[in-house]
């Protein structure tokens, strides 16, 4: 019997304590306190992404070795008489059968009687060399977008540090059309005309075998280089793809409400595709005009660093505009022109300057 009551006792125990939980249970109060309690935290949003365009300025190439106005024909050395020596206009002082005995010559020839002044005959030769620049041509703004990465490693209540990476792209393009004058270089060779000696009338060709008029066949040069006196007209085209990978820290601080700025720099490292081409007049006034024109392409590997500075304004937890600016050195790729018939004055010279080169960007980031 007390068995009994026992059992009965440890029964009314338990119906009664069930009962009194499932009071609480499904009570309005303890329903919202349990509700509290199981909630997950935020959480911490520690990476972001972001899209954005690049506007580049201040990025330059200079074009080099322009101009180049070959000597139509051979004025050969200053010095020496059993030369073979060609000028301008066909005229010439060469070597005959004799091997100019007595430093003279009759295979000699003219094409003009000013050519004649005095006692001498005045045979020249023109020349510009290949050597005229055009630097600092631009056409801003450059444009471009990149892809970046940024992860958070440290946070604090007035500041976050992390590591940022960016896969960007950007366009090169510049055309160069303006005007250039280049220097020239004068020979004027004379050769003593013997006394009492009349000339052939121009024009005048003497042979190798001859025989004919004897004039000297030593030179007395005179060498002039004048500057601006050649004119050179035309156009030279830089096209260019850049590719960019940069990585580096950031250090980011809250400046008001959702507004906050970053600092950050690092590496960039930069292959770029480059194209190359000019079409060139280069004209001597009473000389002539030649023409040049070629192309020519690279793929070039830079190395450098940059500098950023961002303002970002969060338009929601997740989503934020920002804006702001690069300051990138990568230095110099050099694309020259190939030569064409074996003509050095026909390889010219393109540099693409982005040692400091400032990229405006604006962009959307999605943090996660």
């Amino acid at each position: 019997m007390k068995i009994n009551c026992y059992i009965a006792s440890v029964v009314w125990f338990l119906v009664l304590a069930t009962t009194s939980g499932w009071t609480q249970t499904n009570s309005p109060d303890s329903g919202a306190a349990s509700a509290d309690k199981i909630q997950p935290p935020e959480p911490e949003l520690r990476n972001k992404v972001g899209l954005s365009y690049r506007m580049g300025l201040n990025i330059t190439v200079d074009f080099k070795k322009l101009g180049g106005y070959p000597s139509v024909g051979n004025p050969g050395p200053a010095t020496g008489s059993a030369v073979d020596r060609t000028y301008d206009n066909g005229s010439y002082n060469k070597v005959d059968i004799s091997g100019n005995a007595g430093g003279q010559t009759w295979n000699w020839g003219y094409e003009k009687p000013v050519q004649v002044q005095g006692n001498s005959l005045i045979l020249e030769s023109s020349s510009s060399p290949a050597n005229v620049t055009s630097i600092n041509r631009e056409n801003d703004p450059q444009h471009g977008l990149e892809f970046t990465y940024s992860h958070e490693f440290y946070r604090k209540p007035h500041w976050r540090f992390g590591l940022e990476a960016g896969l960007g792209f950007t366009t090169v393009d510049v055309e160069d059309n303006q005007n250039l004058k280049g220097s020239l270089i004068h020979i004027a060779d004379a050769y003593a005309i013997p006394e009492n000696f009349v000339v052939p009338q121009a024009p005048y060709h003497g042979t190798f075998q001859g025989p004919g008029p004897l004039i000297g066949s030593t030179p007395n040069r005179t060498t002039t280089v004048t500057a601006r006196d050649v004119s050179i007209v035309g156009n030279r085209i830089f096209n260019a793809d850049v590719y960019t990978l940069r990585l580096g820290p950031y250090f980011e601080v809250p400046i008001w409400k959702k507004l906050s700025g970053t600092l950050s720099g690092g590496l960039t490292l930069a292959v770029g595709d480059t194209h190359f081409s000019y079409h060139e007049t280069v004209t001597i006034e009473g000389a002539g005009s030649v023409m040049h024109s070629s192309s020519g392409s690279q793929t070039d590997f830079l190395v450098g660093g940059y500098a950023a500075a961002t303002l970002a304004y969060a338009l929601t937890e997740r989503f934020s505009v920002f804006g702001g600016a690069q300051f990138q050195a990568l230095g110099k790729s050099v694309t020259d022109s190939s030569i064409r018939n074996h003509e050095p004055e026909t390889q010219k010279e393109s540099i693409l300057k982005m040692g400091e080169a400032v990229i405006v960007v604006f962009g959307i980031g999605y943090s996660f």
